[in-house]
């Protein structure tokens, strides 16, 4: 696994928390059917009671991830969904790129929330080039 500088401004307590957050997502997902090296986009989620700070993760973002962000109706918070591009799936991809968006959270003051991936579309993109329907 690759370590990323600027990783220590990460409080080591929370990235461990969410190594075995990330870690147990992988093992759901493979009881799901999902295999290393499966393609898919993954979505992280941001949240952040400040709309500049929002925007300002939204803008820190790579060009080719979206990020998009939305106002929460009931409370005066914002969450923040960036969406990889189509990317070749695996434990240590998901637990690298928990590692960017916690440390994105940290220089935008945010907090990074989680991920969530679409299985039915992961499915679709990994069927067996012999299937058609």
């Amino acid at each position: 696994m690759y370590v990323y500088e600027g990783v220590e401004k990460i409080d080591p307590i929370e990235r461990e928390k969410q190594h075995a957050l990330t870690k147990a997502l992988w093992q759901q997902l493979g009881e799901m059917g999902i295999k290393t090296g499966d393609k898919g986009r993954i979505e992280g989620f941001f949240t952040s009671t400040s709309y500049e700070q929002a925007v300002k993760l939204q803008a820190s973002q790579d060009e080719d991830f979206k990020a998009t962000v939305y106002e929460d109706e009931e409370s005066p918070t914002y969450m923040i969904q960036i969406t990889t591009p189509v990317v070749r799936l695996s434990v240590e991809a998901l637990v690298e790129l928990a590692d960017i968006f916690m440390m994105s959270a940290v220089d935008t003051q945010t907090t990074f929330d989680g991920f969530q991936l679409d299985v039915n579309e992961i499915k679709k993109l990994n069927a067996p080039w012999w299937k058609i329907w």
